[in-house]
């Protein structure tokens, strides 16, 4: 991936006989860190990554950005997405569901271009450190099993919920997961069920699915499995100093 904010790209030639939407989704509103998604990272602004990471998919036959932000689909577009519409301010709110600007992006592209999408694929900007090869991935999981609704990349948790707890209104402590495995709490970790984490790398579902429930997840979700390196999840100014090295570091 080159550092060069200068060079823009161009979308892919569609994928015959599959509609896969690579989504891009940054609104211009972020309380955490104001503007981010506009902020340098590696050279580039920290949305040109994902849009990048799209692009460079083989799978992905279109890459748009979903925003509501005029600077942001500016950038978008110099790096290669395309901003067809502008998200509408209720879509772009804190209370905004992934589903919700999802939903409104693959109906817009129906209702007003006539182009259904078979998949979507969302890429999230807070995960810069990405691989265009595990877009394919995460996406032909889901080609290969007609009876999965989506695909969600996970990790293994550092910590298992079954060893957590929780605190009651009377200041209590319960267990955070009510089973009889908890008794095993003090025990080994190999002993206690397996548990996955989606860390926020890539998440793939069927337009279908998405459009008949307005979910991303439907009913039958398969796991993409990853290193717990494999996301950097970027909300803090610690997390921007630490994606700047790695992506450095492995020369992204």
């Amino acid at each position: 991936m080159s550092g060069n904010a200068e060079e823009p790209r161009t979308t892919q030639l569609p994928v015959p006989s599959l509609n896969v939407l690579g989504l891009v989704p940054a609104r211009g509103g972020s309380k955490g860190l104001p503007r981010k998604n506009l902020r340098l990272l590696a050279g580039i602004p920290l949305v040109a990554h994902s849009i990048r990471h799209s692009l460079g998919a083989r799978l992905i036959s279109r890459t748009i950005c979903s925003t509501d932000d005029p600077e942001i689909a500016a950038v978008a577009r110099h790096h290669g997405a395309e901003v067809p519409f502008m998200r509408p301010a209720h879509l772009a709110s804190d209370v905004a569901t992934d589903a919700d600007y999802s939903w409104h992006a693959v109906a817009w592209l129906r209702d007003n271009e006539g182009w259904l999408a078979d998949v979507v694929v969302i890429l999230w900007p807070t995960c810069p450190a990405r691989r265009s090869a595990d877009i394919d991935g995460a996406v032909q999981t889901l080609l290969d099993r007609p009876d999965a609704d989506a695909v969600a990349s996970v990790v293994v948790p550092p910590k298992s919920p079954y060893k957590m707890w929780r605190r009651t209104d009377a200041g209590f402590l319960v267990p955070l997961v009510t089973s009889h495995v908890f008794e095993q709490f003090a025990g080994p970790r190999q002993r206690l069920p397996e548990v996955l984490a989606p860390n926020g790398y890539v998440h793939v579902v069927r337009a279908e699915i998405l459009l008949r429930y307005k979910s991303i997840l439907g009913h039958r979700v398969l796991p993409y499995e990853m290193t717990p390196d494999a996301c950097i999840d970027i909300d803090s100014e610690e997390d921007f100093a630490a994606a700047e090295v790695w992506l450095r570091s492995h020369g992204l």
